[in-house]
């Protein structure tokens, strides 16, 4: 029977191997591979009857020695019975403690010191504490911890109490804990509790502000990689340091000249005039400092935000080139500071069409808060300035800043991005830092840029014109009375593209509202509303004089902004209530030339009623003379 089956089965490996036809390779593999499979069964096997050999021989040693021993163990019985029962009976009798484990160590000296402290800070850290019992707890608190601040400040537990100390703690103590924290700055820069103690040192000890600073001197390099430390110069950078203390921590960018030897100069600008022969070494240490920074994404600091905007300005065209391309991503993270904004700017302006086109993607996400930052809206307006695909503008930026057209009007920054896109570099409405910078850049764009500006301009005002026409139309009663808004109805009504009758309908309305009733509250007398009506009028005659040469004609297609207000004030009885109450717009009407003379015969047979009014105002007086100029 064993073997028809070792047959049987040496013909079906046969039959495996041979199956197939040209296959014969993949069937001599499978022999090999069941050998080796055999062999290592085989082997294991081996091995565990080996083991059981062994055991089976020690058994039998053992039990040869137990024989051996009994005689011993009889003797000895009743002992270890005896023993036995002692040893029960004093586990039965054993307290309770002994049974549950090792007994805890006993407190030490600083652990005692630490729990009395910790106590005593809960009290200390109360905010209805009267002045008097306050600085009794801070008494008892300094006598429990002077002399051992050192000690507990790298303490997790004890860093709040330290804390705690400095922020209630009078001049006097705190001066004392600066004292002895004295020599430990930078090792408690790096700590992530000392860190928390280190910024309540520079809050609260305004004399040792200077001494904290420079025991960063010549390590600042190594410590903005460090994630704690850094938080610390930050810290000393952008809120306490003066001028000369900025330059002192900055300064180590630029080169081992710089961190070991403190100047008298205050900025690049000033070492490169001072030594032109510098340029080299300075631009190649600051790539040296930032291209790591930039690498790992660490340039969420202003400092570090000052140290890229001088290797942008002073680097050649290649590093620059390089710098943008490590900057696409890291844009968004700088530009809420006044020197990470320029570096935005520069790196839109620089790029190429790619690069700015990925910038300006990683904004999408953030548009809203870019537009209300009081620096990172120039980046948003640079773009707006640069790219020359205005459709992937309008699908990336414009059709969402439409849609916060609302939120965005009614911010002192937000409202600045929809205004540059109306109205262009108007200092009235753009920061003179923004200006300087977009005036700077002129130069380098027209030498990439394949776009006329005024081209660009024309279209970009295309596509934000929908939106702003339609928010007008909806929200004109509120913002015509607003500071901030109602720039943007004067610019949408006189500059934006397509039919802005219903708009316009929308203000026309607000015209005619009874001057009595309302008062200084009407629109022809409101502070505010009056400069909007009053500039349309002009507008009609004499359009807006601008200093921003890309900036387009006014549409061909407005109304007939002077005429409509002349007409709905004439229906309405509205004009003469008007030009006694001092109206600002009556002026403009008398003193245009299209509306002028049919204003003065409207009004001439008011004019005793304007000369009588009560109030009289330099206006009052300029419409007189305007009725009386027309005889």
């Amino acid at each position: 029977m064993a073997a028809m089956k070792k047959s049987a089965k040496t013909a079906a490996g046969a039959a495996a191997g041979s199956g197939g036809g040209g296959g014969g390779g993949g069937g001599g593999k499978r022999r090999m591979f069941e050998n080796r499979k055999d062999k290592y069964n085989k082997a294991k096997r081996d091995e565990a009857k080996r083991k059981m050999r062994a055991a089976k021989g020690a058994s039998e040693t053992k039990q040869g020695a137990k024989g051996a021993s009994e005689t011993k163990q009889g003797a000895t019985g009743a002992k270890a019975t005896d023993n036995d029962n002692r040893k029960r009976k004093g586990a039965a009798t054993a307290p309770a403690a002994e049974t549950a484990g090792p007994a805890k160590r006993p407190k030490s000296g600083m652990d005692e010191l630490k729990a009395q402290a910790r106590k005593a800070w809960e009290v200390l850290r109360r905010g209805d504490l009267g002045v008097e019992e306050r600085a009794q707890r801070m008494d008892e608190m300094m006598g429990l911890l002077g002399g051992r601040i050192k000690e507990v400040t790298f303490k997790h537990d004890m860093s709040r109490v330290v804390q705690t100390c400095l922020k209630y703690g009078s001049d006097a103590q705190r001066e004392a804990i600066a004292g002895e924290l004295a020599g430990t700055y930078v090792e408690l820069s790096r700590s992530m509790y000392g860190r928390h103690i280190l910024l309540r040192l520079l809050k609260y000890c305004p004399r040792q502000r200077g001494a904290i600073m420079a025991a960063f001197h010549g390590q600042v390099r190594r410590l903005i990689r460090h994630k704690e430390a850094a938080a610390v110069l930050e810290e000393c950078f952008a809120v306490y340091a003066n001028a000369q203390q900025r330059w002192d921590l900055v300064g180590e960018f630029y080169g081992n000249e710089f961190a070991v030897f403190k100047g008298t100069a205050r900025s690049i600008d000033a070492v490169l005039e001072q030594a032109p022969q510098k340029r080299v070494t300075v631009v190649a240490a600051l790539k040296a400092a930032v291209t790591p920074l930039l690498e790992k994404g660490t340039v969420q600091h202003s400092i570090v935000h000052r140290a890229l905007l001088d290797y942008m300005r002073h680097a050649d065209d290649a590093g620059r080139q390089a710098a943008v391309e490590a900057m696409r991503e890291l844009v968004v993270e700088v530009l809420h500071t006044r020197d990470g904004a320029h570096v935005g700017m520069l790196c839109l302006l620089h790029g190429t069409a790619k690069d700015r086109k990925a910038i300006v993607r990683t904004f999408k996400p953030y548009l809203r808060r870019i537009c209300c930052e009081e620096y990172g809206h120039a980046v948003l307006i640079e773009a707006l300035d640069s790219m020359d695909d205005t459709v992937f503008l309008n699908k990336a930026v414009l059709q969402d800043l439409g849609a916060l057209a609302p939120e965005l009007l009614a911010d002192q920054f937000g409202r600045r991005t929809l205004l540059y896109i109306l109205g262009g570099r108007n200092p009235h409405y753009l920061g003179i830092d923004a200006l300087h910078v977009l005036a700077a850049g002129d130069a380098v764009r027209a030498a990439t840029s394949k776009k006329d500006p005024t081209v660009r301009r024309r279209e970009l005002v295309a596509h934000i014109s929908p939106a702003m026409v339609a928010w007008v139309e909806a929200h004109a009663a509120a913002a015509i009375v607003d500071a901030l808004p109602s720039q943007a109805v004067s610019e949408t009504l006189l500059r934006a593209h397509g039919d802005k009758a219903r708009a316009w309908a929308a203000v026309l309305a607000l015209v005619r509202a009874d001057v009595a009733a309302l008062g200084d509250a009407h629109v022809l007398l409101h502070p505010i509303a009056n400069r909007v009506v009053t500039n349309c009028i002009l507008a009609e005659h004499a359009p807006p004089r601008s200093a921003d040469p890309t900036l387009p004609p006014l549409p061909e297609t407005n109304p007939r902004f002077g005429s409509d207000v002349l007409a709905a004030l004439a229906e309405s009885a509205q004009l003469a209530p008007a030009a006694c109450a001092g109206a600002f717009p009556v002026r403009a009407l008398l003193e245009s030339p299209v509306t002028g003379a049919r204003a003065r015969e409207l009004l001439r047979p008011h004019r005793a009623a304007i000369a009588a009014a009560p109030k009289q105002t330099r206006v009052h007086e300029a419409i007189l003379r305007g009725l009386d100029d027309g005889e």
